[in-house]
């Protein structure tokens, strides 16, 4: 006889999701969640079936109720769910409905069965030659179809673009644009992500198909190179490039290497005129024109992780829905007291509740001590100047939306580049972020509707202040560098984000076991996060979320 819950637990884990916790809801709205894809700040994001059996999954994104019941909020959601639903195009997951019910604000997307670009390139290699032609053409083809919808994208990147075994397909419509829709944006303020949008959006706020593109050209560049065009991260100076200068000579370089023809088209993607770049129906007509009109495989070992992400899905369609609970991890009850001499319980449990306290008591201390002390490079000299640059990570938003810059490296190359007077200025105080952009119903940690496993959050804003005698930089934001984002960040994890999360904690005075910092999420980093969350007064789940991450990056 089958093992329902091993094998749920195991297909579950090959479709991008975790097992639901017992707090989880059994039911949204015709929905039944199978399993967690994600979460942020704003609220979940749930690989889901209909009640009635019907075949498919949807990503169901459900809003946390203290967002879902203000009227401002669910404006601006149903406004998401509205642009969303003008997109008709295989190259975009289609959205199967929205609701409130019973404090529950949902929205349910199909469940496309991937990685996003972001996670693709950083586990399973750079594309292939072939790849990025594909990727070119489809990309194109979803932008074809934004612009007949009238709908501007706006915030275009590597983490907002899933690869599936049907192709490439863009995701993420929270701060989307449609043509003929008054604008959410405040004046002065800039959404998206900085390495990938268009120069004339950063300058002026002007934002259309063709800042799409521009977009679309950083994605591809990176998707070639591993590295953004204009470096990687959030920060002003990666901003004044954008707006300002020619991309990375090393980068475009090894491009023009590897596929002249590919260089010179992305070249004109990356224009600082909106005119002099290529129409979205001429990219698909460039890799026609190259050789590439008809879509290959995607490389190995990318192929086999997109099958296995395939095969995870057919599984849970093939179960049915009222077995879906055999998914959820059991709730773990408590032991049952251990009598007294005389029949009771207090005797025998007094030692063991005495140890607890001392063990609590003495982690608060220690913690206490690990927060207040200075770091040794305290007395590091900050940046001269009337004119400061403060970096935070505020969860606006936990979805792509917001999303973390997808390179391997936190500062790519060119961020050496000082900064270059009153044109930097201008720039860095236009560019914070909208404050009430929402995440998308395909959000997730690896890749949105494509799966991945927990959440995308928001990237950090870039804030100007203005002080006298500017504060020294701690250590931990001045000698921290290698991730900007806030992805989720949790235990079995590797890499920069990870080594981002160590730094962080070190250079704080956690220990985080005697490997240091070395990119691998094991007990003790977990261990270490446990102990700033319950130091800084927030929820203790040992993962690396949006609220953690602005703690972590805080001045205090």
């Amino acid at each position: 006889m089958t093992d329902i819950p091993a094998a749920g637990d195991t297909a579950l884990r090959q479709a991008g999701a975790v097992p639901l916790l017992p707090a989880d809801p059994g039911r949204i709205g015709p929905y039944v969640p199978l399993g967690l894809l994600g979460s942020g700040g704003m609220g979940r994001v749930y690989l889901a079936r209909r009640a009635d059996d019907a075949p498919g999954l949807a990503a169901v994104k459900v809003i946390r109720p203290e967002y879902a019941e203000g009227p401002d909020f669910r404006r601006r959601f149903e406004r998401e769910a509205a642009v969303h639903g003008r997109v008709r195009t295989p190259r975009a997951p289609h959205l199967l409905g929205t609701g409130f019910d019973d404090a529950l604000l949902w929205m349910a997307t199909e469940y496309l069965p991937g990685l996003n670009l972001a996670e693709a390139v950083r586990e399973c290699g750079l594309l292939t030659p072939t790849g990025v032609w594909r990727l070119v053409a489809e990309l194109g083809e979803a932008l074809s179809a934004l612009a007949a919808a009238g709908v501007v994208h706006r915030d275009l990147k590597p983490s907002n673009v899933i690869l599936s075994p049907r192709g490439a397909h863009v995701i993420d419509f929270g701060i989307s644009r449609a043509a003929d829709s008054s604008a959410i944006t405040t004046t002065g303020n800039r959404v998206g992500t900085a390495a990938y949008m268009a120069p004339e959006y950063l300058r002026e706020g002007r934002c259309d198909a063709a800042s799409d593109v521009f977009s679309l050209g950083c994605t591809i560049v990176y998707a070639a190179t591993g590295h953004a065009p204009f470096g990687d991260g959030t920060g002003v100076d990666v901003m004044h490039r954008v707006a300002f200068e020619a991309p990375d000579t090393e980068v475009m370089a090894e491009l023009g290497r590897s596929d002249p023809a590919l260089a010179a088209l992305l070249s004109a993607c990356l224009a600082k005129d909106p005119a002099g770049r290529p129409a979205p129906r001429e990219l698909i007509d460039a890799a026609a024109a190259a050789g590439h009109g008809r879509a290959s495989d995607w490389h190995e070992p990318l192929a086999v992780r997109l099958r296995e992400r395939q095969q995870g899905c057919a599984v849970l369609e093939g179960v049915p829905v009222r077995q879906s609970p055999h998914f959820r991890t059991p709730v773990v009850p408590l032991p049952a007291p251990v009598p007294g001499p005389a029949g009771g319980t207090g005797n025998r449990r007094r030692p063991l509740l005495a140890a607890v306290a001392g063990i609590a008591v003495g982690a608060v201390a220690v913690g206490a001590f690990l927060l207040t002390r200075p770091g040794p490079d305290a007395a590091a000299a900050a940046p001269t100047g009337s004119g400061s640059v403060t970096a935070s990570a505020a969860p606006t938003s936990s979805g792509p939306g917001a999303s973390p810059s997808p390179s391997p490296s936190g500062t790519g190359r060119g961020e050496k580049k000082k900064d270059k007077g009153e044109e930097r200025q201008a720039v860095a105080e236009e560019s914070s972020r909208e404050p009430d952009s929402t995440p998308s119903a395909t959000s997730t940690r690896g890749g949105g509707a494509g799966g991945g496993g927990g959440s995308e959050a928001p990237a950090p804003t870039a804030t100007v202040t203005r002080t006298a005698a500017p504060p020294a930089t701690p250590a931990w934001i001045s000698g921290c560098t290698y991730y900007s984002g806030t992805e989720l960040t949790d235990y079995g994890d590797k890499g920069q984000r990870v080594v981002q999360v160590q730094c962080m904690l070190t250079k704080r005075g956690y220990s985080v076991g005697g490997s240091g910092v070395d990119g691998e999420f094991g007990r003790d980093t977990q261990a270490a996060v446990k102990q700033f969350q319950g130091a800084r007064g927030l929820e203790v789940d040992g993962q690396v979320g949006p609220n953690t991450w602005a703690a972590l990056r805080s001045s205090t």
